[in-house]
């Protein structure tokens, strides 16, 4: 058998075929008089094998350890082939990820909304008191979409936690204390920390008894680094960045707090 034939009998190419002889992997036959190689039927089951083993995702190297190992020494094997599992539960578990996310995107093109990481109830709820506003308050409130929506790509916030605002954006009262909030953030802009002190305490304390603790779990616990962005990134302002931190901080103490009463 000629060494066309035999790539064809494996699905494969002579160009494969040969870097397998490069490599070790496939051993050379031996060669006719007129110099033509001559492939018996062994080299094709041992060159089938290779295919198969290649096509299951094993690397080359991994292959010629499973096709020469004893067949009491497979250690190698037996953590290579569930080495090449873990991968690809993986990749499952990344494809399902971006499975959901760009159907909901499709919805979303579909329904003619607004392409947004944010949940859809949180996105609805806060396009709903966006365009309610006022022109003052609809600004502040772009500002905040913004930087919600980075906290949801960032992933440095749970689910739960959108949860929460949607709720309090939803609820009439819990809304106009979250504006009224907002409005004093964004008037904190460009003030003196120092002299902004009672306003900034102030301020973190009113966010942190409108934020629901549970919610948050691990939310706040990377202030200072957000994956990529900092906090200085993401509240650039001197002045409001202070109320992030040390609302952040209290949230944080009430949860260690809580987790204590209940051991």
């Amino acid at each position: 058998m000629r060494i066309g034939s035999l790539a064809d009998a494996a699905g494969t190419t002579r160009r494969t075929v040969r870097h397998y002889h490069r490599i070790g992997l496939l051993d050379e036959p031996r060669r006719l008089s007129n110099g033509y190689r001559e492939y018996t039927i062994d080299d094709v089951i041992r060159l089938m094998r290779i295919r198969w083993l290649a096509d299951s995702g094993m690397a080359l190297g991994a292959i010629a350890a499973a096709l020469d190992r004893s067949p009491t020494d497979d250690s190698d094997v037996v953590a290579d082939l569930r080495a090449l599992l873990a991968g690809i539960e993986s990749e499952q578990k990344a494809l399902a990820h971006k499975h959901a996310r760009l159907s909901a995107l499709l919805d979303d093109a579909v329904e003619h909304r607004a392409l947004t990481a944010l949940p859809r109830g949180a996105a609805d709820t806060l396009a709903a008191v966006i365009d309610a506003a006022d022109d003052t308050d609809r600004e502040t409130l772009l500002r905040e979409r913004d930087l919600l929506e980075v906290m949801a790509i960032s992933g440095t916030v749970p689910t739960s936690f959108f949860e929460t605002m949607t709720a309090t954006l939803a609820d009439p009262g819990s809304r106009q204390n979250y504006l009224g909030i907002l409005r004093r953030f964004s008037a904190l802009e460009g003030r003196d920390p120092d002299v902004a002190e009672r306003d900034i305490d102030s301020l973190a304390a009113e966010l942190t008894s409108l934020l629901d603790v549970d919610s948050l779990g691990t939310a706040g616990q990377n202030t200072e680094s957000s994956g990529p962005f900092g906090i200085d990134d993401i509240v650039p302002d001197p002045a409001q960045r202070a109320v992030i931190i040390r609302a952040t901080a209290r949230l944080r103490t009430t949860e260690s707090s809580r987790s204590g009463d209940t051991r």
